[in-house]
């Protein structure tokens, strides 16, 4: 759950006006960020929206992803109908994959590209838990959004799988139950 922070902390110089006299940390939630939230979410298609740009948002904090990378949340605003979830997959394992590959063609190895795949895994897991944190606190949560997040999660598990047999040259350790020698 997301909690307001109050006072000034050791993060000041890190926090953004948002206001004459208020500040607030950077990337965090606050209260009334989160009841102006509330009042522009009505549709589960806003929660998926909510969803899909806090995942993308911890991708690329865990990534290190420039600022110049392209959003989905600018592909889906003007669609009435919210991103499918092979929709929501296909960008999220683009911008992993268009990562990987510029550190490839820089001469990553693979032990920086193992790395890059565990932090975009774990950008991925942590998207995916508070965005299902903020909408469950917002009332919004419901057995078919909660099936629609679970697929497009299920499909980018698998994404990365493919993504480390190119990158890695590593088969699935399913495929490989037993080591002979």
């Amino acid at each position: 759950m997301v909690t307001p922070i109050i006072g000034r902390g050791p993060d000041v110089t890190g926090r953004v006006n948002t206001g004459p006299s208020e500040t607030r940390p950077a990337g965090r939630v606050t209260a009334e960020v989160l009841a102006d939230k509330q009042a522009s979410i009505r549709t589960p298609a806003d929660a998926i929206n909510v969803m899909r740009t806090r995942m993308e948002q911890r991708l690329q904090e865990a990534m290190g992803g420039q600022s110049k990378a392209v959003s989905g949340a600018d592909k889906y605003a003007e669609q009435a109908q919210p991103p499918s979830a092979s929709d929501v997959a296909s960008v999220i394992l683009g911008f992993v994959q268009n990562r990987l590959q510029q550190e490839a063609d820089g001469g990553a190895d693979v032990e920086q590209l193992t790395n890059l795949l565990s932090q975009a895994r774990a950008g991925i897991e942590k998207g995916y838990a508070e965005a299902r944190d903020q909408i469950v606190v917002l009332g919004m949560m419901n057995e078919t959004l909660s099936g629609e997040i679970d697929e497009g999660f299920n499909l980018i598990q698998d994404g990365l799988l493919n993504l480390e047999r190119l990158f890695l040259g590593k088969e699935p350790e399913a495929d490989n139950p037993t080591e002979t020698g």
